[in-house]
């Protein structure tokens, strides 16, 4: 790629929601909550009725999220900066960190996620909340059009998580021409031809997640909503990104010690001990 900045242009974005089972919530009285608080209840009540309410996988990268999702519900745009981009002081034991830790681990002894789930890959989170197992599936719009064509057996919808401004999430991949490249032109029509309202519309309308969509231009139901979501995000600054990004191998790192966290064999000020060290040392790389 060369030296010096680089610069890309994203055509499509993705970020973290919660995605839920319309069936489920109308069998059991639940309304989509619009508070923590709501959503506490919600999933107090399908346990009680025998349900696990989350689905949720611990040995990849939903757990990490979740915690994530829970510190940003308590963050600031200050902490995103500070932990993504190295700006300002990083405080490990900072309020919205710590939150999510006790708050995740609060979740698992409440039964809003099965312990035989914290060794789940992704994959089964998924199947288990296609399968109708679950009520309530948190994870990225990544899943989206796969959840539009394998669904047959129940309505779903999705909302944002409750009581945030922030959610894990970023564009996707981005368009690049590496400044050695013979066919400049191409690539800048290309990329035009890409970022053009008629073909972002037409990725909104396939389950995509288009930076670009008119949203009235979206004539199915569930992809305006899509939409409708990473707007309201977008026009509030709320993408946080995702919270193994500011460490080069830091995914392995989270997915290592959530596991620990949510199976009980770390305490939240181990974990957060623990994922601040590689942290700090990659951040003393970059001061020299």
């Amino acid at each position: 790629m060369g030296s010096g900045n680089w610069y890309g242009v994203p055509n499509y974005a993705e970020f973290v929601m919660f995605y839920y089972n319309q069936d489920l919530f109308e069998e059991h009285g639940v309304e989509v909550p619009t508070t923590l608080a709501e959503l506490e209840a919600a999933m107090d009540t399908f346990v009680t009725e025998g349900v696990t309410p989350l689905a949720f996988s611990g040995s990849e990268y939903p757990a990490q999220q979740v915690w994530y999702q829970l510190a940003l519900s308590q963050g600031d745009r200050s902490l995103v900066d500070a932990f993504q981009l190295y700006e300002g002081e990083l405080d490990f034991t900072n309020d919205a960190f710590t939150y999510g830790a006790d708050k995740l681990t609060e979740w698992v002894d409440a039964g809003y996620v099965s312990t035989d789930a914290i060794g789940l890959p992704a994959e089964d989170m998924g199947t288990a909340f296609i399968s109708g197992q679950h009520p309530l599936m948190l994870s990225g719009t990544w899943w989206y059009g796969r959840l539009m064509d394998e669904i047959d057996g129940f309505e779903w919808s999705s909302f944002l998580f409750p009581e945030s401004e922030l959610y894990p999430g970023s564009s996707g991949n981005l368009w690049v021409i590496p400044e050695g490249a013979s066919n400049k032109d191409l690539a800048y029509e290309f990329i035009d031809i890409t970022m053009r309202p008629e073909i972002q519309n037409i990725l909104g309308n396939e389950g995509g997640l288009p930076v670009a969509a008119e949203a009235d231009a979206i004539t199915d139901p569930k992809n305006q909503e899509l939409v409708e979501h990473f707007n309201r995000i977008n026009e509030q600054d709320g993408l946080a990104f995702y919270p193994d990004w500011p460490v080069p191998g830091y995914y392995d790192t989270l997915v290592a010690n959530t596991q620990d966290l949510v199976s009980g064999r770390a305490s939240t000020e181990q974990f957060l001990t623990s994922i601040e060290q590689p942290w700090r040392d990659h951040v003393a790389t970059l001061a020299r």
